[in-house]
C-alpha cells in the first residue's frame, strides 16, 4: 500500500523527500531527516527515534550510515539507491520511549550539494497539527510516502501525552519506518516515528512530538533546542534550506 516517492503524486513535497535518510546502525535500520537549525549554518543536524540508536549516549560517536537518496527512480520500481552516503556521527542529544523517543545526530560529514540535499524545517508549537504526509523507509524499501489531511491527536506510549497520533488516509509504516519524519500541512516536521499499527491506514501511528523533544529536561543532552536554536532566538518555527549545487 505504500507509495513511491517518484509517482507523480509526491511532486508537491519533493524537498521533504530530500530530507529523508536511510538510516544504517550496523544491520539495525531505521529512517530519519536531515534537519535545520535557526542559525541557517547547514550543520548537519539528522532526527530519528532514540530506540534506534540506544546504547549510544550523548557525546558518543558511531559508525553509523547515512543513505540520500535511496528511492527508485520510478513509480513502480523496487531498486535501491545506495550511492550517496556519508558515515559515521556524533549523538547530541536524546530521550528515551518514557517521553518523546527522540534523537538528534550530527554527521562527522555534510552531504554533498550535489545530491540536493534539504535540511527541513520545523514546528515546535503545542497546537494540534494538521498532517500532510509522511515519508519513510518501510523495511529499507525504496523511500515510501504516507497522506493525511487530518489533525492529529495528543496521545501517549509510556509518558504522557508525549506523542502526535493518527491513522493515514493513504500509505502505512512497518518496521524500518522509526524515526521517520511527520510534516504538517506548512510542509514543517513536527514528530519523528516511535511505532504503532498504522500498516496501510488500518491501526494508529504514534510520532514523539517535536514541542516535547524540544527542551524536555533543560540539559543539552535531552532537549532539542540547544542545538536547533543555539543563539536562543525563541522562534517556534523554522524554514527550511536548499542546497543549490
Amino acid at each position: 500500500c505504500n507509495n513511491n516517492v517518484a509517482c507523480a503524486d509526491a511532486d508537491a513535497y519533493e524537498d521533504q523527500i530530500n530530507s529523508v535518510i536511510f538510516l544504517d546502525m550496523g544491520g539495525y535500520i531505521c529512517s530519519a531527516a536531515l534537519i535545520n537549525n535557526t542559525s541557517f549554518d547547514l550543520t548537519p543536524y539528522v532526527l530519528t527515534a532514540e530506540h534506534c540508536v540506544e546504547p549510544e549516549s550523548p557525546g558518543d560517536y558511531n559508525s553509523f550510515t547515512f543513505y540520500f537518496n535511496h528511492q527508485s527512480s520510478t513509480c513502480n520500481g523496487n531498486n535501491n539507491y545506495y550511492g550517496h552516503s556519508r558515515t559515521g556521527s556524533q549523538l547530541k542529544a536524546s530521550r528515551n520511549l518514557s517521553y518523546s523517543d527522540f534523537a538528534l545526530l550530527e554527521m562527522n560529514t555534510a552531504p554533498n550539494a550535489s545530491w540536493d540535499p534539504y535540511y527541513a524545517g520545523w514546528s515546535r508549537s503545542t497546537s494540534s497539527p494538521t498532517i500532510s504526509v509522511g515519508i519513510h523507509h518501510p523495511g529499507g524499501e525504496p523511500k515510501k510516502i504516507n497522506y493525511d489531511n487530518d489533525h492529529a491527536y495528543g496521545g501517549s506510549w509510556d509518558g504522557s501525552n508525549t506523542h502526535w497520533c493518527l491513522s493515514w488516509d493513504e500509505g502505512g509504516t512497518e518496521g524500518g519506518s522509526s524515526g521517520s519524519p511527520i510534516f504538517d500541512n506548512n510542509k514543517r516536521i513536527v514528530g519523528q516515528l516511535t511505532g504503532g499499527s498504522g500498516d496501510c491506514g488500518t491501526g494508529t501511528d504514534f510520532y514523539g512530538k517535536f514541542s516535547t523533544s524540544w527542551n524536555s529536561s533543560g540539559s543539552s543532552s535531552s532537549s532539542l533546542e540547544y542545538w536547533l536554536d543555539p543563539n536562543n532566538t525563541n522562534q517556534y518555527r523554522s524554514w527550511i534550506i536548499k542546497i543549490v549545487s
